[in-house]
Formats: structure tokens, C-alpha cells, sequence
């Protein structure tokens, strides 16, 4: 005890370190709450150590310039809202995200009053814990420094020493890919997820995040608040009419059953009347953020600039009547795709990430089910899916777990890598079989309508999954394959719609073994529509008898390469 007392002596000054140690205990409420609930961490108890580890360092720095008393009253603050963290902790499982502080921040007084009322029973504790820390901080805690000299020195020395060996780490890590950007970069952006992970920097970045994008929006709008397609509708037709686009993610054309995959993985759409695949389909980029800029405006390899200085095809439907609906499990810090949210009738976003364990698509579904509910006489929906984005085995519940060997409960990039090439390929099979099961779930509430309609589904790019003995894995390779390009385009439509729209229909049916790009999205989504605007080509719609198929694919690498693909 002698001994504890000394060390105590050298790295404290006279201080009650006994109630600092409590007021400290409560301030890490939300980190033991992400150590032992979370998703990632939970029954991981090496995990568990370094997070709370590094939540502890975090939490500590301000001590090397404040004094005690200074330092909790500070640090209070995130006492205050550690509630945020800790309530998502025990309904989702994982820290704050971007969607989630976007929620909070703009929502409505009326929708707050109603969350406050539902969770009044919280409140009493949230209550009783600020008293007892405010009681002690300013009964029990003097205000004198917290550390002595030798005492910063060595608390500096290891917080270097943490963070380097975490840096080392994470380089370790990052050695599997060549993607998108170098090792390098790969570690760094590594590295500083790790902070955006810990309460409090997770709540700050998100905060930030959201803030950013607000301003993004806002000057992206200023540019483009006189621009028009001067879009109209060629045959208005009388009937109510619902125009879905489903956006997959990183789905390989050739894992589909009803593609000619040996494996059963999509019985539902094989079995699904009036659904059309496309053989010949090619995303122009590897990486979803460039992607998506190519599918929603007129932006090609060759005028990525087109992404910014036009409208997206939401906008042209919006200038039609059309009421339009965005419902994501993803993208909620992506600039672009919330400039294009900004201006329609209603969007949703989930509130977690990535990494949450559970994130399932289908908790979009009675998002969708609101929309086609209020039941709009033109209506258009993008439903934008985390499909088989890694890490796959948490993008399909337990249930869909059909191959096996799988992964199991969290799994980090470590296990990339070709010697578990089997529990990779089964994983990503089972979220096929589960995006088919998403797809017979929205067709069927479409058909449900009874409307002139029609679903396109479409994925942004494709995946590697060691494919050959470049033994590439994932996607974003600067040299581009054709697992990761090669994506499936599922076009469904009413038997209404084919007979308000005969000859789209056909020409519909009379593509599908056509060379056709992301690129195509745009035209032929509006086309299928029956919208015409000034500059349309329709020569670039797969809806259209005057369709060219392409004799080249152009494809922009991660690096801006505009390369020709075979």
C-alpha cells in the first residue's frame, strides 16, 4: 500500500484523487458502455482493453494544461451528452454516426417532445448522476494541478507511445490492399478512424461532419439554384404511376443464380414474372462515391465535371410532378448525394454505419412502405442498400446464412486475405440470397399498387473475391478487373406499365443482352419514365427503339485513369 502511496505521490500533487477517480468513472460511462455493448467490441476483451485504453488517454489530455477543478467542469460538458452515445449504444448496438447527429440536429420540436416522452423513465437517472458529479466536483475536488512535472512527462511519453504503436498497427493492416489509395494513405485514414470511434471525438467528428456537409449543400444549390432540364412528359397518362430505383452495392453480376451462378442464390428473382437481367452491364468506376455521380446525373468518364454542374435525375422527375422519396442505408456524409436529398419531398437515412452489426436493408422497407402509402399520383423512389458492402457477414441476419463455413459475429480486415477465400465467398454468397429476398420484397409491394410501374435495380460496382492469381480481394484496384466492374441491372415492370408503354417494354426486352454502362442509368431511367427533355439522347436508353449499344467501355480508375475495358 506503501508503495501505491509513493508512485501516487510522484505522478499526483496533494489532491483527493479518491473522488477524482469517480468523477472520472462517470465521465466514461458512454466508453464502458461502447467496450462491453458494442457491436465491434463486445466479447473481445484485447479489443475491449485498448478501446477503453485509449478512451482513458483521451480523456486525460486536457489534464496537462487545466487544473482539477478547471478540468471536470470542462469535461462536464460531455458528461451532458454522453446520453446520445450511451441510448445509441443500447438500441443500435454502435457509437454515434453522421446520420445520427444529422437526426438530432434536425429534427423538429414536435418530434423531440415526442422522444422525450418515451424515454422520460432515463431521465431520473440522467438526473441523479449529473447531481452526484456536481456535488463532489465542487464539494470534494480542490483546484490544483492535476499532475505533477514528472507526472506529465510520463503520461505524454505514453500517449506517443500508444499512438505509435496503434500507427504500426494499423499498418500492419493496410498491407492486404492495393484499392484506392497506397499503404500510406490507407494507414493514416486508418488511423484516425480509430479516434472517430471513442467517445468523445465520435460525437465531435459526426457533429462536424454534419456541419460541413450543411455548408457543401448549401453552396451547391447557390451554383445550380437557375439550372433546369426543362424535363416534360412525352404521354401523360392518366393511371397513377410509381418509378423505383434500387441502388445494390457492391454485387458481382456472375453471383446471381438467375445469372447462371451454380449456387441457389436468387430463387425469388428467377422466379418473378416479368423481371428482366442484363447480361452486359459495366460500372464506369470501382468506388461508390464516383459511381453514384455517374448513375444520377449525365456525368461519363470523359465529363465527370457534369456531376456538379447539372441537376441529378431526381431533379428531372421533380420538374415532371413527380413526388420523390430518398430512403438510404447509407451516404449520409456524402456532399453530393445530400445536395440531391436536400431537394426532394422526403428522404430517410439510417442513423448507424458500416460497422453496425445488424444494419440490415430491411429495416428500410416500412420506410418505403410509408411513402407508397401516401400514395401520390406520380411517385419516385430511390432506395440506396448496403447490399454486400464488406464486412458481408453483417449485412444479413442469421437465418440467411445458407453457405457455410461463414464469418462469424465482428470481423475487421484482418481476415482478408486469400486462405479464408472460402469464408469470404460463402459470406458474400449469403448477401446475394439476402438482396433477392430485398428485391421480392419491394417488386411485391410495387405490384401491389396496382399502378403503371416499374423497379431498377442496379448495383455500383462489383466485388474481387481472389478470383484469379493476381489474388485481389474487395474493390477500388487502380487496374480495374471485371469482377469488379461486371454488375447486375434487373428491370421489373407491370403488366400496366406494359400496356401504357408498349414500346418501351419491348425495347426493354429487346436490350437485355446489350453492352450498357452506369452511364445508360440516366437516360433510360427517364425514358422508362416517359420523360423527354431538350438534350436528351436516346440513343444512350435501353428504353428507346433508336438505343446504341457502346463498342467500348470507359472506365475512371481511383486515381482519375479514364482506361478502355474489353
Amino acid at each position: 500500500m506503501s508503495n501505491i502511496r509513493n508512485i501516487l505521490s510522484i505522478l499526483f500533487p496533494s489532491n483527493r484523487y479518491g473522488w477524482m477517480l469517480i468523477l472520472f468513472l462517470l465521465l466514461l460511462l458512454p466508453n464502458f458502455s461502447v467496450a462491453f455493448l458494442g457491436s465491434d467490441l463486445s466479447g473481445n476483451l484485447f479489443k475491449q482493453i485498448a478501446y477503453l485504453s485509449f478512451s482513458v488517454l483521451l480523456f486525460l489530455i486536457p489534464i496537462l494544461f487545466l487544473k482539477a477543478r478547471t478540468y471536470f467542469v470542462f469535461a462536464s460538458i460531455f458528461l451532458w451528452l454522453a446520453p446520445i452515445e450511451i441510448g445509441h449504444i443500447l438500441f443500435c448496438r454502435m457509437p454515434v454516426s453522421v446520420g445520427l447527429m444529422s437526426a438530432i440536429l434536425h429534427t423538429t420540436q414536435q418530434e423531440a417532445s415526442e422522444f422525450i416522452r418515451s424515454v422520460w423513465i432515463y431521465i431520473i437517472p440522467i438526473v441523479c448522476i449529473l447531481g452526484l458529479y456536481y456535488w463532489i466536483l465542487f464539494r470534494k475536488i480542490e483546484n490544483k494541478p492535476l499532475l505533477t512535472g514528472k507526472g506529465k512527462i510520463l503520461f505524454a511519453g505514453f500517449f506517443l507511445i500508444f499512438n505509435l504503436a496503434l500507427f504500426i498497427e494499423m499498418w500492419r493492416l493496410a498491407s492486404f490492399t492495393d484499392a484506392d489509395y497506397t499503404r500510406m494513405e490507407r494507414t493514416v485514414d486508418s488511423f484516425k478512424s480509430k479516434y472517430r470511434k471513442v467517445y468523445p471525438c465520435d460525437l465531435l467528428w459526426a457533429t462536424s461532419e454534419v456541419l460541413r456537409t450543411e455548408r457543401a449543400i448549401k453552396q451547391m444549390n447557390e451554383q445550380l439554384r437557375d439550372f433546369s432540364f426543362h424535363a416534360y412528359l412525352r404521354q401523360p397518362i392518366a393511371e397513377r404511376e410509381l418509378y423505383v430505383l434500387v441502388i445494390g452495392e457492391s454485387a458481382r453480376y456472375g453471383n446471381f443464380s438467375i445469372n447462371g451462378y451454380e449456387r441457389e442464390t436468387s430463387p425469388l428473382l428467377a422466379g418473378t414474372e416479368n423481371l428482366i437481367s442484363y447480361s452486359q452491364v459495366l460500372s464506369t468506376a470501382n468506388l461508390t462515391e464516383t459511381a453514384l455521380r455517374q448513375m444520377l446525373t449525365r456525368a461519363t468518364p470523359w465529363q465527370q465535371e457534369k456531376a456538379y454542374q447539372e441537376k441529378a435525375l431526381t431533379d428531372a422527375f421533380r420538374e415532371c410532378g413527380f413526388h420523390t422519396a430518398w430512403i438510404g442505408n447509407q451516404s449520409a456524409k456524402d456532399d453530393f448525394i445530400q445536395r440531391i436529398v436536400s431537394n426532394m419531398d422526403a428522404h430517410f437515412f439510417s442513423t448507424t454505419d458500416y460497422d453496425a452489426t445488424a444494419n440490415y436493408d430491411e429495416k428500410l422497407l416500412p420506410h418505403f412502405d410509408k411513402i407508397l402509402r401516401q400514395n401520390h399520383q406520380k411517385q419516385f423512389v430511390v432506395i440506396h442498400t448496403l447490399g454486400s458492402h464488406f464486412r458481408y457477414n453483417a449485412r444479413y441476419p442469421e437465418s440467411f446464412t445458407r453457405f457455410t463455413p461463414a464469418l462469424q459475429t465482428f470481423t475487421d480486415y484482418g481476415i482478408v486475405n486469400a486462405a479464408n477465400k472460402e469464408l469470404l465467398v460463402n459470406s458474400y454468397d449469403n448477401t446475394i440470397c439476402y438482396t433477392d429476398s430485398i428485391l421480392h420484397e419491394i417488386i411485391q409491394r410495387v405490384a401491389n399498387t396496382q399502378s403503371v410501374s416499374a423497379v431498377v435495380y442496379i448495383s455500383d460496382h462489383a466485388e474481387n473475391l481472389y478470383d484469379d492469381d493476381r489474388e485481389l480481394a474487395m474493390h477500388g484496384s487502380t487496374t480495374p478487373t471485371k469482377y469488379e466492374l461486371h454488375v447486375p441491372l434487373f428491370i421489373w415492370t407491370s403488366e400496366s406499365y406494359k400496356q401504357a408503354r408498349k414500346e418501351k417494354a419491348c425495347a426493354l426486352q429487346q436490350h437485355k443482352a446489350c453492352k450498357v454502362s452506369t452511364t445508360n442509368l440516366f437516360p433510360s431511367l427517364l425514358d422508362i419514365a416517359g420523360i423527354a427533355y431538350p438534350e436528351e439522347e436516346l440513343q444512350l436508353s435501353i428504353a428507346s427503339s433508336c438505343f446504341q449499344e457502346d463498342s467500348v467501355w470507359y472506365i475512371i480508375t481511383p486515381d482519375k485513369r479514364v482506361i478502355k475495358m474489353k
